[in-house]
């Protein structure tokens, strides 16, 4: 049996602000993307091999304003992350959650707004998107 490393860890360098209904969560920065199945470019992880996969994503968003996401598997809703800090006076607030999806070789995975709450979401490396083949 061949072993491979299929796993990625991503970024976003600038904050995010007014995303439109549902418009993906594009994570700039690579750190490490073994097996080459990150896209940068669209946000996208493509499955290279059919297996179990874990995706972890954090958002950072500043008091008064809430960026709402969520992961979505070829199209379909799979979790939610609501990161509110409408409720602060000042500072930040955080939040994350992990998926653990099946996956078929060639399916998609990646972040994008739930409806229209993509208000405020903090880069500089603060916001992040990681996953790995378990």
């Amino acid at each position: 049996m061949l072993f491979v490393d299929i796993a990625f860890q991503s970024s976003l360098t600038k904050n995010l602000q007014n995303l439109k209904y549902h418009e993906t969560v594009i994570y700039d920065k690579v750190w490490l993307n073994e097996g080459k199945s990150y896209n940068q470019k669209t946000g996208e992880f493509t499955a290279p091999i059919g297996g179990v996969y874990s995706f972890n994503w954090k958002t950072v968003t500043d008091a008064k304003t809430y960026f709402v996401t969520e992961i979505v598997h070829n199209g379909n809703r799979i979790a939610y992350n609501h990161c509110d800090g409408r409720g602060l006076s000042a500072g930040n607030v955080s939040s994350s959650n992990q998926a653990i999806i099946k996956m078929k070789k060639g399916d998609k995975v990646w972040i994008r707004t739930r409806d229209n709450n993509g208000r405020f979401a903090i880069g500089l490396h603060y916001s992040n998107f990681s996953g790995y083949k378990v």
